[in-house]
């Protein structure tokens, strides 16, 4: 059983809204204050697995919106697993500033499953599921 706590979309907002991206790595976003973004899995079961990275990060441009996650679900191998692929678009105006890419495996047969969220504080926010 996982001890983890999750949150809404709306909370990750509030937490990111109207500041800076000051660094980045393809693992972690951090901003001026010093809050940090990680992508990370959140639960796994035996053969399933989740992660991802951030890509086309924009360095101190001020967050006005963060997208919903988007999801794209495929069929990736012959041993019947299911990978669904997520996506989180962080903008200043209507200009993309950085990009969280997750996906999510239900294992070996699909029989198991992973979650990948955005992580802050140890507060869990659900991108993609399988």
């Amino acid at each position: 059983m996982y001890d983890v706590k999750y949150d809404t979309f709306d909370k990750l907002r509030e937490q990111l809204l109207y500041k800076r991206i000051t660094a980045w790595t393809k693992d972690k976003l951090t901003l001026e204050d010093g809050t940090e973004i990680t992508i990370e899995c959140s639960e796994q079961d035996c053969c399933a697995w989740a992660g991802g990275e951030f890509t086309d990060v924009e360095l101190d441009a001020v967050i006005t919106e963060v997208s919903a996650p988007h999801s794209v679900r495929k069929d990736t191998t012959s041993w019947g697993e299911t990978t669904v692929y997520g996506t989180v678009t962080i903008f200043h105006n209507n200009n993309p500033v950085a990009t969280a890419n997750c996906n999510a495996d239900d294992g070996n047969g699909g029989y198991y499953y992973s979650v990948c969220s955005l992580v802050i504080n140890d507060v869990h926010y659900e991108v993609v599921s399988a």
